[in-house]
């Protein structure tokens, strides 16, 4: 037995269920998009009707053309540079799988051919997560993802390791000492905190490991151990973070991996 959409849910498409999202620099007139709406919603609303008709004449040849028309309802278009996609209301999954099937293909090719409108099916991940009274539709695609240029990064932090690009504040010291520590010697600092002290007083925590590597370059501070978990501390003056930055740079050690 067929599904069928719900009766409450066989709206006509409307001029407002066309969202725009052509870019607007090329399609800046009000007026002449709200007609564009207009004529989109009327074509695409004809040419379904045609299609659904036909779909139920030839259901004998084609019962799954004619199931899928019957449990599908388009309620909106998104017009994009790609196209017009369907936003559709599709009353279950196993419909849902026909829509994105060579069923809903055809469908979406006669569609295209009766209105004269490239219009598609949207790619769509819902068909896992509901069994009834799905909505499909097309969403705006997330922003790339720029990936950091590290190597304009690491080229910045090699010029404050080297004092070529000299940094302000009261955690100067400290940071480029932080950063020499992670470029030159490879030794990696779990937390850090600054104290505000006139001297610059801060404290970094290290693993064990690389507590004894700094023992081994002669950190000018007393390891000091937390009350809970195996990190080991130290807390250095502004002074004592240039002189064991400078001891880092002329140890010359290349960074671990």
């Amino acid at each position: 037995m067929l599904d069928t959409v719900p009766p409450h849910l066989l709206t006509p498409l409307t001029p407002e269920a066309v969202r725009w999202h052509l870019p607007a620099a090329e399609y800046g007139d009000p007026d002449a998009i709200e007609v564009t709406c207009r004529v989109t919603a009327a074509s695409v609303e004809a040419a379904w009707n045609t299609v659904k008709a036909r779909a139920a004449e030839n259901r004998h040849t084609d019962p799954a053309l004619h199931r899928l028309m019957l449990n599908i309802h388009v309620e909106g278009l998104d017009a994009t540079p790609a196209g017009c996609f369907l936003a559709l209301y599709v009353s279950s999954r196993g419909i849902h799988d026909l829509l994105h099937a060579r069923t809903g293909a055809r469908f979406a090719e006669e569609l295209s051919k009766e209105s004269q409108i490239k219009v598609s099916v949207a790619d769509c991940d819902s068909r896992l997560r509901w069994t009834r009274g799905i909505r499909c539709h097309w969403a705006e695609p997330k922003p790339t993802v720029v990936e950091p240029d590290w190597d304009a990064i690491h080229a910045r932090q090699d010029a404050i390791i080297d004092g070529r690009t000299v940094k302000d504040g009261p955690q100067a010291a400290s940071e480029r000492l932080l950063l020499a520590l992670e470029r030159r010697a490879g030794i990696l600092y779990t937390t850090a905190t600054w104290a505000q002290h006139p001297d610059g007083l801060f404290t970094a925590w290290f693993s064990p490991s690389n507590a004894r590597r700094l023992v081994e370059l002669g950190i000018p501070a007393a390891p000091q151990l937390p009350e809970h978990g195996p990190m080991v501390g130290f807390t250095l003056t502004d002074q004592e973070c240039h002189d064991l930055t400078a001891t880092v740079i002329a140890a010359g050690r290349a960074p671990q991996s």
